[in-house]
């Protein structure tokens, strides 16, 4: 061949950049973790730091401890909450500005000591820590600030912990976790049906998730009474249309056009949604679609538990499929339920790498993103890693899109000004791959993981992980 015809060499410098992105060891993921969590913080000392609901839940805490009782405190969140939100108030010494600090540096810490966990959980399995180090590196940059300003990063963590108890056959743990995570934030509770792998985890995962839940319960209730245990749960279903939900998404089309008529504001429950025209009629749609969403779990919960042949790939899938139910469900939609996808993700990728391939003539919810061309529709042979990382990589693109959306086009969104127009089209293409996300996998888990037939050879992705 011509020399003239090849291409030129890569300079040296990029070839090493390029192989330290592939994170060839552990230096090197820790390398990209400093520098993706250091260039984060530069921006926001660039773009005006950015604290999100850390002041509120600090005037919240400064109440509690200036005498106001439990049940007038943060009633919108469980009661362990308080108690979780307490810790960075006495280690900040009570001021506003230490509370930041040490609620950020506590943050901070949890996301290295999740990296930390998922390595080290390949390198027990025997799988490729890559992917997984990888995508948790990158999310927290793709999410942005919002990772260290809310709490929802502890019920990320708790569910990929409990998926990889889950491969190690830690039934009870597995349980354990789902339901302080249920404590904490709720919506874990969904994900409970994932640790029954087997007639063992049924009991064992089940005391472990509804021991640890009737704990905190009882403290909850002994500490702040009945009505502030149940008040998260009226505090949800009394709330309007947020601007960033599915459905208002035809609300925030229309008031590109017409402001006046679908005006937005900041309701009491610390949301901005909006009114006009079609939003109760939406807002009953949620409510329809949160029920109808609470079926086709249920249902495929059901036929997946019905099955002998249950392995914990597929409980990570479920997992990924319930938090998105979750989350396309919600009139009340906000930016942060996007992190709740990275804890089963990451342990998802953490654990596909070790599976065989699966054989041909198998419908299976892994041959979904690839299919060799000269294999038919009934011919699949894909590798199960090859799902987790298309299913990392649509995560990835939405947790951008919503970064976009908040907080740095917000205030478009919130006014009327002249990136309202870019901002909702954005917002708008953000929920339809949402949506199209969701549904993709809804659709296929209802063929390959719930209704599928047992095959003698699916014996193969049963073997247990053990350290």
């Amino acid at each position: 061949m011509d020399n003239n015809l090849r291409s030129p060499a890569l300079p040296a410098w990029m070839m090493r950049v390029w192989h330290s992105l592939l994170l060839p060891t552990h230096r090197h993921a820790l390398g990209w973790w400093i520098g993706t969590r250091v260039l984060l913080f530069a921006l926001l000392a660039l773009t005006g730091f950015y604290t999100g609901d850390v002041p509120y839940y600090y005037t919240s805490i400064q109440k509690l401890f200036f005498g106001v009782p439990a049940n007038h405190v943060l009633i919108e969140y469980p009661t362990p909450l308080i108690w979780i939100l307490a810790i960075p108030y006495v280690l900040g010494w009570g001021t506003s500005l230490g509370y930041t600090i040490a609620f950020i540096v506590i943050f901070v810490a949890a996301d290295a000591l999740m990296g930390y966990v998922l390595w080290r959980a390949a390198r027990q399995y025997g799988t490729d820590p890559r992917p997984a180090a990888a995508f948790w590196i990158w999310f927290v940059l793709a999410m942005g600030p919002i990772v260290y300003m809310r709490l929802d990063f502890l019920t990320a963590a708790l569910s990929a912990v409990a998926l990889l108890a889950i491969v190690r056959s830690r039934r009870f743990t597995s349980g354990f976790f789902i339901g302080v995570g249920a404590a904490i934030k709720l919506w874990p509770a969904l994900l409970w049906p994932t640790a029954m792998v087997d007639k063992r985890a049924v009991r064992r995962a089940s005391l472990g998730f509804f021991g640890a839940g009737a704990a905190l319960a009882i403290a909850s209730l002994i500490y702040a009474g009945w009505e502030r245990l149940i008040s998260p749960l009226t505090w949800q279903s009394d709330r309007g249309l947020q601007i960033e939900s599915i459905y208002a998404t035809p609300l925030m089309i229309a008031r590109v056009f017409n402001p006046n008529l679908w005006p937005v504001s900041l309701s009491k429950y610390q949301a901005f949604e909006i009114a006009g025209p079609g939003s109760v009629l939406l807002t009953d749609v949620a409510s329809w679609a949160t029920l109808v969403g609470g079926v086709i779990m249920a249902v495929l919960y059901v036929g997946w538990l019905r099955r002998s042949d249950r392995t914990p790939i597929e409980a990570g899938a479920l997992m990924v499929i319930a938090t998105l139910i979750m989350i396309i469900t919600n009139k009340t939609f906000s930016p942060q339920y996007m992190i709740w996808l990275a804890g089963p993700v990451a342990a998802l990728l953490t654990i596909s790498a070790r599976h065989p391939e699966l054989l041909p003539n198998q419908h299976h919810l892994f041959a979904w993103f690839h299919r060799p061309p000269h294999l038919t529709e009934d011919e699949h042979l894909v590798v199960p890693l090859t799902l987790a990382r298309h299913i990392a990589i649509w995560t990835l693109a939405l947790m951008v899109l919503t970064q976009l959306v908040y907080p740095l086009m917000y205030g478009y969104l919130i006014g009327y000004l002249w990136g309202t127009p870019i901002a909702t089209l954005i917002l708008t293409i953000r929920n339809l791959g949402l949506l199209y996300f969701a549904i993709r996998l809804i659709l296929l888990a209802f063929r390959s993981i719930a209704f599928r037939r047992t095959s003698p050879d699916d014996q193969l992705h049963r073997e247990p992980i053990k350290a």
